[in-house]
């Protein structure tokens, strides 16, 4: 069986499932797939494909994996998918290195060994048609490649390891740099307030490491992020003096979605508010574009400059514009980068065919 067969019938089953998470495996050995079945379902496809899907698939695949030998296990490859994540055929696996990620063991080894990194995307000002920022997005370096952030923070929140890695994102988003970062320039560091609960002190460490790279407190601005999560407001008083103390700023992320909502941003009285991207998905609605001006006029009135984030498009950008944006972020400017990007755009006079 190919591995496009594969992807497809993953793929399919996916879609007809509605199961949200799962796996999908392929064997060669027709005894491992009449075991698969004893704990998943078969596939519509191809009866060498079977899946565990559900709640609780993770211990199904455990309980699987371990009824298993080790030939049996060796015929055996696999895809993991989920409603949020897309199915790509590059990250099949064989079974024995799936169920090691889905263990958590790597992601241990990734904290333990200090092999978090950070790729850095830039913010491109509208007005002075320059990069005028980065925000730093974690990654992570192992035997099977770099691992995306999507993988980290879903790692880090099924262990209860959130607040570690919360610290060590923070840590390599400064010493990851190397002396790239401009003096105007600002970088972006996503911080968990919930990871502060119970004081600052973690984040003297992060104070520490800016002082220790060269970097100047005023260029940091810490990005909040999970407002979901956010820890009571007396907690998240004190963690937003802690930070204006050292000098550094803050941003709102996802501001317009689930919790990041006009009553935080009045609260935090960021430095920064950075709009969700399902806000700036091209319409033509007159009323949303109403509203989203507004909204940028709400954070003006604040003292907080705009950031659109996911612009992919000259559409998006278009609209960035006439809402009244300081700033963008998304692949139409670059691609997140181990080095520091600032690509040279005209994108203010591609707008005349906008």
């Amino acid at each position: 069986m190919s591995l496009r067969e594969f992807t497809f019938s993953a793929q399919d089953r996916l879609q007809k499932e509605y199961r949200g998470a799962g796996v999908a495996i392929f064997s060669s050995n027709p005894h491992v797939v009449t075991k698969g079945l004893d704990l998943g379902q078969s596939d519509d496809l191809n009866n060498s494909v079977f899946h565990i899907a559900g709640l609780g698939w993770e211990n199904q695949l455990e309980q699987f994996v371990n009824s298993l030998s080790q030939s049996d296990l060796s015929s055996c490859m696999a895809i993991r998918y989920s409603a949020v994540e897309p199915l790509e055929p590059w990250r099949a696996l064989s079974l024995a290195d799936l169920m090691n990620q889905v263990s958590g063991q790597w992601f241990n080894n990734l904290l333990e060994e200090n092999r978090i990194i950070s790729h850095y995307q830039p913010i491109y000002n509208l007005k002075s048609c320059r990069v005028v920022g980065f925000e730093a997005l974690a990654r992570g370096v192992d035997s099977s490649g770099l691992r995306s952030g999507f993988e980290l923070v879903t790692a880090a929140a099924r262990l209860g390891l959130k607040n570690e890695f919360d610290h060590h994102a923070r840590i390599a988003a400064i010493t990851c740099l190397y002396s790239q970062l401009s003096p105007e320039e600002l970088i972006f560091i996503n911080l968990n307030p919930a990871s502060f609960a119970h004081g600052c002190d973690d984040l003297h460490s992060a104070v520490f490491a800016m002082r220790g790279a060269g970097i100047n407190p005023a260029q940091v601005v810490f990005e909040f992020v999970e407002a979901d999560q956010f820890p009571s407001e007396n907690a998240l008083l004190n963690l937003c003096a802690c930070i204006r103390e050292s000098g550094a700023k803050i941003a709102l992320d996802d501001f317009g979605s689930g919790h990041s909502t006009i009553a935080m941003a009045e609260i935090i009285r960021p430095d920064i508010i950075k709009f969700d991207r399902t806000l700036l998905q091209p319409t033509e609605d007159e009323a949303k574009e109403i509203l989203l001006t507004s909204l940028v006029n709400f954070a003006r009135s604040l003292g907080a400059q705009t950031v659109a984030e996911g612009i992919e498009s000259m559409t998006q950008l278009a609209l960035a514009e006439r809402c009244g944006f300081d700033h963008i972020q998304g692949w139409l400017v670059s691609k997140p980068s181990a080095r520091l990007q600032r690509p040279e755009l005209a994108l203010q006079k591609s707008l005349l065919d906008f």
